[in-house]
């Protein structure tokens, strides 16, 4: 009894690992692909790879993976912040309204996802919008 309790607590422990070890892959690859596109400045395929994102954020908060989440958020964090000000005012282009693209921006730096610069560059392009 006491093997099969070992062989099932490392098949857990095992498990639990390849999750996070997707969930960085994972995040690694995206923010790989996030750079390239905002580069190519390819608007409708960083919109769509943000909302997929923050779905799959969401869906590993919502499981309560915590190590799973931070390893996630490590990987996409230099690409969210780099981009962040680019993202935000693709978001005010396609109607968006400027105070839910902030908040947004500012979530993101209470979780961790980004830091002030990203939320402070994110600002200073939706009022460099709105001015336009």
């Amino acid at each position: 009894m006491k093997k099969i309790l070992w062989i099932a607590a490392a098949v857990v422990a095992l498990s639990l690992t390849s999750c996070q070890n997707d969930y960085k892959q994972q995040g690694e690859e995206w923010a790989q692909r996030l750079d390239e596109l905002c580069q190519k400045q390819d608007a409708d395929a960083v919109l769509a790879l943000d909302d997929s994102i923050r779905s799959l954020e969401a869906k590993i908060v919502a499981a309560g993976d915590t190590a799973g989440v931070a390893d996630f958020r490590k990987a996409l964090k230099d690409a969210r912040q780099r981009n962040a000000a680019y993202i935000s005012t693709l978001k005010l282009e396609r109607g968006m309204v400027k105070d839910s693209v902030v908040n947004e921006v500012i979530s993101d730096a209470l979780a961790g996802d980004v830091d002030i610069n990203a939320v402070t560059s994110s600002v200073d392009a939706a009022l460099q919008k709105e001015k336009k």
